[in-house]
């Protein structure tokens, strides 16, 4: 099937770019690593909105482990305004993908401020992030022209986790013949994704029909699949703009459960994991209250799988399989709005950072794939 969208065309080059940035990895990260491989670095803060904060959570897991040290995720307004940082060996990275972001900004200068230790990461190559910072790391995934980021997510936690590898490496905290024990686990879940973009292709077009007038929309799940939660969230209520929220499952089942009703359409990213029997007990349950239930998991201990589940053979990496998790709620962001005539790709206000003061815009990053806002 043809689908004339760049959104989707993004989605379909995310192996692509995740691969060649694994593999420039040394080139990519070298001024980080010079910079900073004779200085002692105790925790790490990386600062972020929306996309930026998400790919940072989604990165955590693997960064703690490899730089054995911990790694906070933050916003830069609440760090900015909030946050008490007691050790003065800390890192603070920076990531806006269009490199623009004033909070960002802010966040980088409070750092500086205080003596903290910086790095701005941007797929800009002119980022105004990059003059806030003692050192410059670019995404390389190319200017995405397109409001809702999608390769640019997958491509930020890749970046992310190269700079620290060979970071770890240049310490002599990770050996090399670990670190490529971890690229293979990768390139697995990579080669795996053409496969989930099909899956979640032929699947949205089974959903579509019920989907469509959605007006409330959750999703849930768990584990280091939280970040695509958020993101996934995020993604639809950019596109489709209707009310979407993203919960951890067991926030969801302190509460949130009271307010569904037949209304409610909800996404379940079941990975494997402790949880996953009890996701698929929950639909059983609030399949009582409503019919619209989303189940997004590999086959293992799905008995009866029904027409509105995407059940693909995930690789189901904890470290790395949220590259995999995010693609069907991608490409719902996608596809879904294109039939309700909305553009994915342009925002519903294209110069909303400029009035608002959040973004200085440079009309490059900011300049979308067509100036229509319905297709």
């Amino acid at each position: 099937m043809e689908i004339n969208s760049k959104m989707y065309d993004y989605i379909i080059e995310t192996p692509v770019v995740l691969k060649d940035i694994i593999e420039r990895r040394k080139e990519i990260s070298k001024s980080f690593i010079e910079y900073y491989k004779n200085i002692n670095i105790e925790q790490i803060y990386i600062l972020g909105s929306g996309t930026s904060y998400h790919a940072g959570l989604a990165a955590k897991a693997y960064l703690e482990e490899i730089m054995n040290m911990k790694i906070f995720n933050m916003y830069p307004t609440q760090f900015e305004a909030n946050e008490k940082v007691f050790n003065k060996n800390t890192l603070v990275i920076g990531i806006s993908q269009g490199g623009q972001s004033l909070s960002t900004v802010a966040g980088l200068d409070s750092a500086k401020s205080r003596g903290f230790y910086t790095a701005a990461v941007s797929e800009n190559p002119t980022a105004l992030v990059f003059k806030h910072a003692d050192t410059s790391t670019r995404i390389e995934v190319g200017n995405e022209k397109c409001g809702a980021k999608t390769k640019g997510y997958s491509g930020s936690i890749a970046t992310l986790m190269m700079m620290l590898t060979e970071l770890a490496i240049a310490k002599g905290i990770l050996a090399e013949e670990s670190a490529e024990k971890y690229f293979m686990r990768m390139q697995k879940v990579i080669a795996n994704l053409n496969r989930v973009i099909e899956a979640s292709t032929e699947w949205f077009g089974r959903i579509k029909e019920e989907f469509l007038p959605a007006e409330r929309i959750i999703v849930v799940g768990y584990d280091n699949i939280y970040a695509n939660v958020l993101e996934g969230a995020l993604k639809i209520l950019e596109t489709v703009r209707q009310g979407v929220t993203g919960y951890d499952i067991e926030e969801f089942f302190h509460g949130i459960y009271n307010s569904i009703t037949d209304s409610a359409h909800i996404f379940y990213l079941a990975s494997q994991g402790s949880y996953k029997p009890r996701t698929l007990k929950l639909i059983e349950i609030l399949s009582q209250w409503t019919p619209h239930n989303y189940l997004i998991a590999s086959p293992e201990g799905i008995n009866i799988p029904t027409d509105k589940d995407l059940i693909c053979d995930f690789v189901e990496d904890k470290l790395f399989s949220a590259w995999e998790y995010i693609i069907p709620l991608q490409i719902v962001a996608c596809m879904a709005p294109i039939s309700l005539g909305i553009n994915p790709e342009i925002p519903k206000d294209p110069q909303f950072h400029r009035r608002i003061g959040s973004k200085q815009l440079d009309g490059i990053r900011d300049h979308y794939a067509s100036e229509e806002k319905n297709v």
